[in-house]
């Protein structure tokens, strides 16, 4: 019986590196693909969750030298660095029924660890500073479109205070991208195991996705420090203030968005309107920021009765 079991994960541990190699081999002759390379943990995770990590770290090395003997070493790299620890983390915590919260939350910390591990190594390697690179390409692009922005009253000086501001707020950016990448993944594989059955037990849903009770006091006390980093000679409070500010408007959203996910859901609205709704709260801007109120206001006083029924 065990023989058979180690046979079916090895198998399926094939597949998934038959899936990951095919995959990444396609977006280069298929560029658009790439958009979803971010989604390249998914299978890896539920791997891990099903059977053991020993399985998930093996496939990983397969998948990264076969796509490394076939495309080069920039997509063994990306695997290795960016993908694995994303994976091996989230399946763990999965496996284990941690609750979504904590499984976004390692698989968030796994991601920010990699980016900026990625960015130092090749900045060693190239002697070339990314970000700095980055800020400077992005005022060459702009310095060269400078007469059609005049054309819609849009100064020089606004456009380097553009470039100024998005390079203050970058680390937020990359902790977001992280969240949402995390966010995803987390929920399509509970998706893709709850469909198959690959789980023993019922994973939560996107609508049963609930912050910890006290990130509205943790909020306001590191927003506090923030704020009260301006006495601080050498600390660039407005940085840290615009970041974290940042960053927990996307969290609450996240929640607003569930919240709003679980009322469509009771109300028995179809499953094509309630998808149509929440892709609306999301890409329409003054909703967005309705939804992370209404995400701050469920966190506080649980409108969902989560908590009550987890306890």
């Amino acid at each position: 019986m065990k023989d058979f079991s180690n046979k079916k994960a090895f198998i399926e541990a094939a597949l998934m590196v038959t899936i990951t190699c095919f995959f990444v081999i396609s977006t280069l002759y298929i560029p658009f693909l790439s958009v979803l390379l971010f989604v390249l943990p998914v299978p890896f995770m539920i791997l891990s969750c099903k059977y053991s990590t020993s399985y998930t770290v093996i496939s990983l090395v397969v998948a990264s030298l076969l796509i490394g003997l076939l495309t080069g070493m920039l997509y063994t790299v990306f695997i290795f660095v960016i993908i694995a620890p994303i994976a091996l983390v989230m399946g763990h915590y999965m496996k284990y029924e941690k609750n979504p919260f904590q499984v976004i939350g390692v698989g968030t910390a796994a991601s920010v660890f990699s980016i900026f591990l990625i960015i130092q190594i090749i900045s060693m390697i190239s002697g070339i500073h990314i970000i700095e690179e980055m800020g400077r390409m992005i005022g060459e692009v702009l310095d060269h479109q400078v007469e059609m922005l005049r054309a819609v009253n849009v100064s020089s000086v606004d456009i380097h205070e553009a470039i100024n501001y998005f390079m203050m707020i970058l680390p937020g950016l990359i902790i977001i991208q992280s969240i949402i990448g995390a966010f995803i993944n987390y929920y399509l594989a509970v998706a893709i195991m709850n469909r198959l059955k690959f789980s023993p037990y019922k994973l939560d849903g996107f609508e049963g996705f609930k912050l910890p009770g006290n990130i509205v006091l943790g909020s306001f006390i590191i927003f506090l420090l923030s704020l009260m980093t301006r006495y601080i000679e050498g600390i660039d409070h407005n940085s840290l203030i615009a970041n974290a500010t940042l960053i927990f408007v996307v969290v609450f959203f996240l929640q607003g968005i569930s919240f709003m996910n679980y009322v469509l859901k009771k109300r028995n609205f179809p499953k094509f309107l309630r998808i149509f709704i929440l892709i609306l709260l999301i890409f329409v801007s003054p909703l967005m920021t309705l939804v992370a109120m209404i995400g701050l206001l469920d966190a506080m006083i649980d409108m969902r009765r989560i908590r009550k029924r987890n306890d």
